[in-house]
């Protein structure tokens, strides 16, 4: 899954086309994250299996996600942002696969330096992109509708990520550089931008298995 800044630097590059209610929009896009333990990724990220082609594939079935929760994907903010970290999680899982990345079998050694990948790329994200912390937690979030489906640690998460838009760490990425995350972003930005499109003018949904890993 994409590191939670390129979910930030992705939903202020969207929020310019339209978005209503930015605190909650930018809460919600980095939201799918705040859980106690990778084992419940699956679960805040809808990810799912398929048969297409005769072969067997994963998708983010952000689609599931918006008729879940309608009509609030189209009303608010927070739901929209959340429908948006799918489609954007979508677009870096087949980017991977594209590029070959990652290796079948990561070790503990190999997991600690895509870590510190990501740890630089906090820092260039900030610094070339003029990055800045506006994350507000939305008051009465804990009576919010999202919390069905997982008890969000989402107080907790915002605190620690207010850390990634001040470390400095040294060194140079191996596994996901620089000109990799531009490469992706140029690519997601525009699937991004139609699948927001879509969803504020009323027209068809996105279909999530256009976007299957």
């Amino acid at each position: 899954m994409a590191q939670r800044t390129i979910h930030y630097l992705i939903g202020e590059e969207l929020i310019g086309l339209g978005v209503r209610d930015v605190d909650r929009f930018r809460v919600g896009n980095v939201l799918p994250d705040a859980i106690e333990d990778l084992v419940y990724r699956n679960l805040t990220h809808y990810q799912s299996d398929a048969l297409l082609g005769g072969r067997s594939v994963r998708f983010s079935d952000f689609e599931r996600f918006r008729r879940e929760f309608a009509p609030l994907v189209e009303t608010d903010g927070l739901y929209l942002g959340y429908y948006m970290h799918l489609v954007e999680d979508a677009c870096y899982r087949r980017f991977w696969k594209k590029i070959g990345f990652p290796e079948r079998h990561m070790t503990r050694e190999k997991v600690a330096v895509l870590h510190n990948d990501y740890h630089l790329l906090n820092a260039y994200i900030v610094r070339s992109r003029g990055l800045r912390d506006e994350l507000v937690f939305p008051a009465g979030f804990e009576r919010e509708p999202i919390n069905r489906l997982y008890p969000f640690l989402l107080k907790d998460f915002l605190e620690e990520m207010r850390g990634d838009f001040t470390e400095d760490p040294q060194g140079t990425t191996h596994y996901m550089t620089e000109a990799l995350l531009e490469e992706y972003l140029s690519g997601a930005m525009d699937v991004c931008r139609d699948a927001l499109r879509r969803i504020l003018s009323g027209e068809e949904p996105l279909d999530a298995r256009s976007l299957t890993w």
